[in-house]
């Protein structure tokens, strides 16, 4: 009886999910911005911090990933193309 019992609490404790209060913090740091071609000043990095409420480690969306944007801005009737690169560096604490 003893192990059955014991062997129950060993199930319950291996299937049981490890779910907690979970934080994400990502960095965003522009890497380069080109305006019709030019090189541009970037930005210093940001950073943002995320909570997340009983999530699994696994389950947390917490990824860091690179990401080129482009766009067409407007000054007094002149277009520019401009073309971002960022790249967000995340860590889950």
């Amino acid at each position: 009886m003893k192990n059955i019992l014991l062997a129950s609490v060993v199930l319950v404790f291996a299937f049981s999910s490890c779910k907690k209060d979970r934080t994400c913090t990502c960095t965003a740091t522009p890497i380069s911005q080109t305006q019709d071609g030019v090189p541009q000043t970037v930005s210093p990095p940001t950073t943002t911090v995320t909570k997340l409420t009983k999530v699994k480690k696994g389950a947390a969306d917490c990824r860091s990933s690179e990401q080129t944007m482009t766009y067409t801005v407007s000054y007094f009737g002149t277009q520019f193309s401009v073309v971002e690169v960022i790249k967000n560096e995340c860590k889950l604490d």
